[in-house]
């Protein structure tokens, strides 16, 4: 049938209950009649029990079909199974079933099955357990043990009976199960109620042991004889315990024999893959876990005595089991063994040293079959704890004795502890030896693994002793030669090098430590500079390389610690540390050395050493000298080697601090002024010296000129920052500080007619703002003429500019730009230290230098910006100067006046915008921008005066002004009409405080809303398009402002407001036909009747929740995002949620009176009806939810008064489980069918 040419259509009416029906299908699926494709889709559609999808992924099935007629509902046994080829099909996608489908099939997997067979059993025996509890005092102690094997017996039955049937297996398992654990429990409560304690009592023992025994062969008859007699063995083994001992032997031959008979039944298993996990596992597992149990919890027998009986459990466990590395019994075998191990650590070492050895034993057999890295870590590990548990061997008094001795002969302080590191050096070389014999079995990346652990337990066994000095440098001293023994030859290898070299200094540091304990800190840091110098000597000296870096490492170690060291130390004599100066100069002759590979590393850590060398001097002036003079020197030496800017730069600099230092040793000018000319001086000698320079071409000088240059802009910097703040804070001003400013300025302008730079420019201008305001000091002046001074020199600078650009106008010199606008607000600062009626004028004369520099190019219309905020903010100086001396009157007046400024400079602007776009060169969006951040701030101040208080004779100009405003916005909207929404926003501000003045408070409040109603309609009917107007933004305004008045008034609108605003609402939505304005409506009519509640005093939660409710079903059925096919599922659920609400209210209320609740019991029985009359689900579900939880609350009350009743009823309920999960295993496919049926019925409803 690759490729038919005719097809054959067959049209088939059948019930999907019809057990045949899969019987036809594998039938069909065999001769080749049917595809797996085909059968998965009609299963997937009609029978609401989909196929794996695996059928049909693979290029050749094998499918199952049935060999005989005992063909049991939709499940077929193994055995009735036989393998036939099938051709594949290309898979197909198939919708996905329903939540509802998808639960169902859940409920057919056998874990489903399973736990609701547990539940069962579980309700059952509890429930049963209660009820007789109840009854316990009236039955004696036979009829007691009865029960439980009543039960047992009950199970027992009900497990043989239910998987004798193909269609029952399931269950039947887990009946024989549980009775299987009920066993031993059985024999434990024969031994414990004492039934040998009368005839009775023995005739009963003797009939259930021999009854359970046969219960227990014929449920185990599938399973070797080993297994039967060890389950027999371990409920046996519960009787007898009242005699002293036998708990404790019971327990142990119940263990070894569980693991001997296991051991056989394994050994006799050919090629069997896998340790079974069968009844009698279970039976055999849960008896020895009882038995433990019984005799550590009952008979209270200490868990360390049981120790080495769980660990040869777990030995044997995993032992049985080492080749086929089971999942479930390997862990629970070392599970076993941890147990043994730290149950027996404390208290019995001699068990937990047995243990260890039969762990060591597993872990060698394991290593030597798989060679791998976790394993060679187990191993070390138990062998750490195992070789400290060798103490045992060795007698208490013993020990004391010899840790006598040894803590007398080392000064011990904390005992035994300190001699742990050389105790357990020991083990470190087994491990290394260990590791050794791993390399020679080529395994290097286990002896590796070896040597690493080796490694890191060294490094933790230096803990222990490293307080005692002795203990410490024995300790380092074997280490280091163990390093130089062991790992001989590899030095090839660098941390080998590195940890044998550092092994080796503290070896040396240690035994230096305990020969001098009282050395002080100063002879240490000689000590380390000593080896330091050594260690740098091997490093020049030896070729190879790895050596050649640990010497370098290392000894930058030592210098830096040494210099710790002399830094931290406080003595008298400063001399001394002078000898640290070796580090940068044995730094410097290192870099010098052809063969060394690190040479730029030490110039530039020679460089480092020098920079930090001066603070060991402790500020001591001929120390200072000393080392200033050498770094000199030494840095000349490092510069020539490195050929780096830097390095000239710190050349010059030690240079410069030489020249300094000296001049203070010689003339000590600490309260002298002419240090400030003497700075200038030297910045004048700089840049002499650099231009000196300049004749040379080498890169030398070159970089020496760079550094000049740059020190000397530092110096001038530094020099022109400590003037300026002398020149504002001093006065009078001495003169030697107006002749540093001005050889300052000579040396700056010296520079920058060499060669302009925007620096230099920068500079100048700095020097000469500094030489006029010292100058107008020298006469007096106040801070008017300081800004007077400097705005002239902003306005002189801007016309210097626009001549130097006219003659260069490629110039690329930004400075130019850049003084005039700092001239003028600095000016501008200037004139602000006081306010005086002159303020405004000299903020509007640093405006002009802003626009001038801001008119030369696009990229500087900033400044033209603050030119423009600075004409404005003198306007605001003048008036506000005016408003300040003014007769007093109310706050609110003088920001109204303000806001009025700000919109008639809006208003000027945009009436003079072709005259001062021309000039200004500006654009018509930036000009427009201008003006409209003039009337925001115009805004913001009205609202501010609104705020504040305003007088009679203020409130008429207040409402002008913010006509003016309004007016500004609403002509602006005619072309941008996002305009109209703030324009409209302030013409009702100014109709409301009209109507604040002229109306009563109470009544604005009461009827606010039902009068922007009037004034929202008008918004909306009016002609806007035919005045120029898009008719959109009023209509929106039309909409926000009724609810915006009601959000404002909320605590004083009336319900008649509340109706007028929503009646407007609706019919808006309705003529603008957007019907989810309607939510509006119903908000407002629902806050009314809230209001109403409220007023009346109707506090029940079911009238607010009626509202709710109500208002949830009204979106639900108007809201046109809900009224799709594709909503149903979204209002299904919020009809369920709204009607779900209410009712669980009116449960919550019905419990008050016998009315309510038979009012909500007829409540809803009408959402029944309405739902089964409606086809509504939502009302149908909870409804009948609604029913059954009242009619169950009802017969709560009524168990309260009768108890038995409720263990009663959960008996029933355990068996209603089994039941449900027999029916499910035996007749999974009626049921699915029936419910499936139903659940499509009523998908079809709303």
């Amino acid at each position: 049938m690759e490729h038919p040419k005719r097809l054959i259509r067959l049209d088939l009416q059948v019930r999907p209950d019809q057990t045949e029906l899969l019987e036809g299908l594998d039938f069909w699926l065999q001769l080749g009649l049917l595809s797996n494709s085909q059968v998965r889709h009609l299963g997937q559609d009609s029978l609401t029990c989909p196929l794996p999808d695996a059928f049909g992924t693979r290029e050749r099935e094998r499918v199952a079909v049935p060999t005989s007629d005992s063909y049991a509902a939709d499940f077929i046994s193994e055995a009735a199974l036989v393998s036939v080829p099938v051709s594949p099909e290309p898979r197909q996608t198939t919708a996905r079933p329903s939540w509802v489908g998808q639960m169902l099939s859940s409920l057919m997997a056998e874990i489903s099955v399973v736990w609701l067979l547990f539940l069962g059993v579980f309700m059952v025996v509890v429930s049963s357990a209660v009820l007789a509890a109840s009854q316990w005092k009236n039955v004696s102690i036979v009829g007691q043990y009865s029960i439980l094997w009543g039960y047992t017996i009950a199970f027992g039955l009900a497990g043989l009976w239910s998987g004798a049937r193909s269609n029952l297996r399931l269950t039947g398992r887990m009946l024989q199960i549980a009775t299987l654990l009920l066993v031993p429990v059985n024999f434990w409560m024969i031994d414990g109620f004492g039934l040998w304690q009368n005839g009775l009592g023995w005739g009963m023992g003797a009939i259930a042991a021999l009854s359970l025994s046969a219960l227990t062969f014929r449920l185990l008859r599938s399973s070797p004889r080993t297994t039967l007699i060890n389950a027999w063995g371990l409920s046996w083994l519960h009787w007898g315990w009242a005699v002293p001992g036998i708990p404790l032997i019971a327990v142990y031959v119940g263990t070894i024999g569980t693991a001997v008979l296991q051991v056989i039944r394994r050994d006799r298993e050919e090629s069997s893959t896998r340790f079974p996990l069968d009844l009698g596992a279970i039976a055999i597992a849960f008896s020895t876990l009882l038995l433990i149990g019984r005799a550590v919890l009952v008979k209270g027998i200490p868990f360390s005595r049981l120790g080495l009986a769980l660990g040869i459990c777990g030995w044997i466990l995993c032992w049985m089991n080492r080749r086929t590395q089971n999942p479930l019994w390997t862990p629970a075998g070392a599970g076993l063994l941890v147990v043994g191990w730290l149950v027996t650590v404390t208290a019995d070492q001699w068990q937990a040293l047995a243990v260890s050895g039969l762990i060591l034993w597993l872990l060698v057999e394991r290593l030597q079959r798989f060679w791998r890295v976790q394993d060679v870590v187990a191993l070390i590990l138990v062998g750490f704890q195992t070789y400290a548990l060798l103490r045992v061997i060795f007698p208490p008094a013993v020990r004391r004795s010899v840790m006598a001795t040894i803590a007398e002969w080392a000064h011990l302080q904390q005992g035994a502890w300190e001699l742990t590191g050389l105790g357990f050096f020991l083990y470190v070389l087994i491990i290394l030896g260990f590791a050794a014999y791993l390399r020679r079995s080529q395994h290097s990346n286990l002896a590796i693994a070896a040597e690493q652990m080796a490694l890191g337990l060294g490094i933790l066994l230096v803990i222990p002793g490293a307080l005692n000095p002795l203990v410490r440098a024995i300790y380092l001293l074997i280490s280091g030669l163990t390093l130089g023994v062991f790992l001989r030859g590899r030095s090839a290898i660098v941390w080998y090098i590195y940890l044998t070299h550092i092994t080796g200094l503290l070896a040396v540091f240690a035994w230096i430590d305990w020969g001098f304990p009282n050395l002080a800190a100063r002879s240490w840091a000689i000590v380390l500079l000593v080896t330091m110098i050594a260690e740098w000597g091997v490093c020049a000296i030896v070729r190879n390389r790895g050596w050649q870096l640990s010497a370098w490492y290392f000894g930058i170690g030592l210098a830096a610690c040494s210099y710790v060291l002399l830094i931290s130390v406080k003595v008298d004599n400063v001399e001394s540390n002078l000898v640290w100066l070796a580090t940068p100069i044995l730094l410097m002759l290192l870099a010098r050395r052809p063969q060394f590979i690190h040479a730029r590393w030490a110039s530039w850590l020679s460089t480092i050493a020098l920079l930090i060398a001066p603070v060991l001097t402790i500020g001591q002036l001929d120390l200072l000298l000393i080392t200033f003079a050498i770094a000199t020197v030494v840095m000349g030496v490092n510069t020539q080697s490195l050929q780096q800017l830097i390095a000239a730069a710190i050349t010059v600099g030690f240079g410069v601090s030489f020249a300094i230092t000296l001049l203070w040793r010689i003339w000590n000018p600490i309260s002298s002024p002419w240090i400030f000319p003497w700075i200038a001086i030297v910045i004048i000698g700089l840049w002499l010296l650099r231009h000196l320079l300049s004749r040379q071409q080498t890169i030398l000088a070159r970089l020496y000129m760079q550094a000049l240059d740059g020190w000397a802009i530092a110096l001038s910097l530094c020099n022109l920052g400590l003037l300026t703040l002398i020149i504002v804070l001093s006065n009078p001003l001495e003169w030697q500080y107006v002749l540093a400013v001005g050889l300052t300025t000579s040396a700056i302008v010296y520079r920058v007619v060499q060669r302009p730079t925007n620096l230099g420019l920068w500079g100048a201008a700095w020097s000469i703002e500094l030489l006029a305001l010292s100058w107008v000091n020298l006469r007096g002046g106040t801070w008017d003429d300081w800004a007077i001074v400097t705005l002239v020199l902003g306005l002189l600078t801007q016309l210097l500019g626009n001549f130097w650009l006219r003659r260069h106008p490629d110039s690329t010199l930004t400075s130019l730009h850049g003084i005039p606008p700092f001239y003028a607000i600095l000016g501008g600062l200037l004139a602000h230290y006081h306010f005086t009626p002159t303020t405004g004028l000299y903020t509007f004369a640093a405006a002009l230098p802003l626009i001038s520099v801001g008119r030369r190019q696009p990229d500087l219309k900033p400044l033209t910006f603050l030119g423009i905020a600075a004409i404005s903010i003198a306007a605001y100086e003048g008036l506000t100067y005016q408003l300040l001396h003014s007769p007093r009157g109310a706050e609110g007046d003088g920001i109204t006046l303000l806001a009025g400024l700000a919109a008639a400079i809006a208003i000027t602007y945009r009436l003079m915008a072709r005259w001062l776009r021309s000039y200004w060169r500006l654009t018509q969006p930036e000009l427009l921008t201008v003006t409209h951040l003039h009337w925001f701030g115009g805004s913001i101040l009205a609202l501010i005066a609104l705020i504040a208080p305003l007088s009679q004779t203020g409130s008429p100009i207040w409402i002008g002004v913010a006509t003016l405003l309004a007016s500004y916005a609403i002509w602006q909207g005619r072309t941008q009409e996002k305009w109209v929404y703030p324009g409209v926003v302030q013409v009702s501000a100014a109709i409301a405080h009209a109507l604040y003045k002229t109306l009563p408070e109470s009544t604005l409040l009461n009827w606010g809303a039902a009068i922007a109603v009037l004034v929202a309609y008008g918004f909306y009917a009016l002609p806007w398009h035919t005045w120029g107007w898009s008719r959109r933004p009023w209509q929106r305004s039309a909409a926000l402002l009724p609810g915006a008045i009601v959000l404002i008034t909320n605590q004083d609108i009336t319900v008649q407001s509340l109706l007028i605003v929503g009646a407007f609402y609706a019919w808006f939505a309705r003529v603008t036909a957007q019907i989810r304005l309607s939510y509006l409506a119903l908000g407002l009519a629902d806050w009314a009747i809230l209001k109403v509640l409220n007023d009346y005093s109707l506090t029940d939660p079911l009238w607010f929740m009626t509202v709710l409710s109500g208002s949830i079903l009204y979106g639900v059925q108007i809201d046109p995002a809900l009224r799709s096919p594709s909503s149903r599922e979204v209002r299904h659920l919020l009809r369920c949620l709204a009607v779900g609400l209410f009712c669980l209210t009116a449960l919550y209320q019905s419990d008050r009176s016998w009315v309510q609740g038979l009012l909500t019991i007829a409540f809803s029985l009408g959402l029944i009806g309405a739902g089964l009359t409606l086809r509504v689900r939502a009302f149908l579900y909870v409804g009948t939810a609604t029913f059954m939880l009242k009619v169950v609350r009802q017969l709560w009350f009524f168990i309260n008064n009768e108890s038995l009743l409720l263990w009663a009823m959960g008996i029933v309920l355990g068996l209603v489980f089994i039941w449900i999960a027999a029916t499910f295993e035996a007749r999974r496919s009626q049921a699915i069918a029936l419910v499936q049926y139903w659940v499509t019925e009523l998908d079809r409803w709303e």
